[in-house]
């Protein structure tokens, strides 16, 4: 059997960081084997990074409607209430 093998390629960075930052990241790395400062640093990014899309997200939601989207809008609440109104039988 062929196993095929996924080649990541990663970018190699220098960043300043905070000393106590940096001590608590290496206090991590020693209590857990497997781990290391990259893996560290990957998941804060990650966190910062799902942190970006829901500001994003929310941005997107607070901006005004354009007049097709309030029209659409408009037309699913009338479809939402109509099926409510006939699955309570009052349609």
């Amino acid at each position: 059997m062929v196993r095929a093998t996924v080649e990541r390629h990663r970018a190699r960075v220098s960043v300043t960081v905070d000393p106590i930052l940096l001590k608590a990241v290496d206090a991590f790395v020693q209590e857990h084997p497997g781990h290391d400062r990259s893996k560290v640093f990957d998941a804060a990014l990650l966190l910062w990074y799902a942190q970006q899309q829901e500001k994003a997200i929310e941005a997107q939601h607070r901006a005004p409607q354009s007049e097709v989207e309030r029209e659409e809008r408009e037309a699913w609440h009338t479809i939402q209430v109509a099926a409510v109104e006939r699955s309570s039988g009052q349609g």
